[in-house]
């Protein structure tokens, strides 16, 4: 094997496949990145076992082949070097000679036939095509929302809902639930779903480009998300969802309307004088204002602020964890908010409002109980 490439170009490939490497792990190959050539191109492949990444970079290819070499290694010596051209020689002991004007440097690799297979997706693989910025979207607005609780495995991922045209992300950890939706012809009419773990998802979004779009295979254990100058497999959750129709309100009898912006800043405020345990930040919610109140009692901070609002009942008291309320505030898109109750010790909507009509968010948080009571 015998090739040469930029610096920079296989760098950049280094800095999205090392990331992958497991920090520990008891099966030592996964320390390593797997090297090979095709379609002139050099690849890289990095894998814990649970995501598998591959990224790539033109390269001047004078022989064909492949190496397992340390992650990390290679990594931090091109890391160190300038923008030039780089010539790598692998011998058939499996070790790798690198060569630039400063020098040289000898890695010690492996044989290729022992890194893990990439995952095949097997039969019944159902495609989609989205653009980035609605990927982007279905995710950033989702795992927010979802469960650490490893015993909960399902709820760890997002939950990913296909059908008649719409897909539908969805992700809750018990407290908060984060829902949504994009409708497009395009997409396929046949039923499917997928949950796919947190952990796979921040790479995509780490990987994912502001403009053009990715392509989604869904099998029955694994996902592969090809974007741009990447391919992700990731192992899915084999679990069953939760049914989160079930938790959603049908009548909420109670609407108020907010600028979304001004809330979420006034909560910000607010929630530092709450409690420390708690967290609590109280809304008073009269026709016209809403009154939110913060205080921690044992150091004896208190904040108390006024926001005007439009509210269709009378007074109302309800009481949230503020984390979990900034949570659903910060990934509102729009400028104004609707929030919309059944009772203080009920769930509570929040969306935005005037989205595109080819999307829509929902956010459900559930109340807590006053400190007072």
């Amino acid at each position: 094997m015998k090739f040469s490439v930029m610096r920079d170009e296989i760098f950049n490939a280094l800095q999205r496949v090392v990331n992958v490497i497991p920090q520990r792990s008891t099966f030592m190959m996964t320390q390593n990145i797997l090297l090979f050539t095709e379609d002139n191109l050099l690849k890289l492949v990095g894998t814990d076992l649970e995501i598998t990444l591959m990224s790539w970079a033109p390269a001047s290819i004078q022989s064909e082949g492949s190496i397992a070499v340390p992650g990390r290694l290679i990594h931090d010596i091109v890391r160190e070097l300038p923008n030039i051209e780089l010539q790598f020689e692998v011998d058939e002991q499996f070790r790798m000679k690198v060569t630039s004007e400063f020098g040289r440097y000898k890695i010690s690799g492996v044989n290729p036939v022992e890194f893990p297979q990439r995952p095949e997706l097997g039969e019944g693989v159902q495609e989609i095509v989205l653009e980035n910025e609605m990927f982007r979207k279905l995710i950033e607005n989702t795992i927010f929302a979802c469960s650490t609780d490893e015993l909960r495995a399902a709820l760890t991922g997002v939950y990913f809902n296909i059908s008649e045209g719409r897909i539908e992300a969805v992700a809750t950890d018990g407290h908060r639930l984060a829902k949504m939706s994009y409708t497009d012809a395009k997409l396929p009419k046949k039923v499917f779903m997928a949950i796919v773990p947190t952990r796979s998802l921040n790479f995509v979004l780490r990987n994912l480009d502001g403009e053009g779009s990715s392509t989604l295979h869904f099998g029955k254990k694994h996902a592969l998300f090809e974007l741009e100058d990447t391919q992700l497999y990731a192992r899915l959750i084999e679990e069953t969802f939760v049914d989160y129709d079930r938790v959603i309100p049908k009548e909420t009898p109670f609407e108020m309307s907010i600028d979304a912006g001004e809330f979420y800043a006034s909560v910000k405020r607010v929630s530092l004088f709450s409690n420390p345990l708690t967290s609590q930040v109280i809304l008073n919610i009269t026709p016209k204002h809403v009154e939110l109140h913060a205080e921690d009692v044992d150091y004896g901070g208190e904040a108390q602020e006024r926001l005007a609002c439009e509210f269709n009942r009378e007074d109302f008291r309800i009481a949230f964890n503020s984390r979990y309320l900034q949570d659903i505030l910060r990934h509102i898109s729009t400028d104004k908010l609707q929030l919309r109750f059944v009772r203080p010790d009920y769930a509570v909507l929040a969306n935005p409002v005037d989205m595109p009509k080819e999307e829509e968010q929902l956010m459900l948080l559930m109340p807590v109980r006053l400190e007072s009571e």
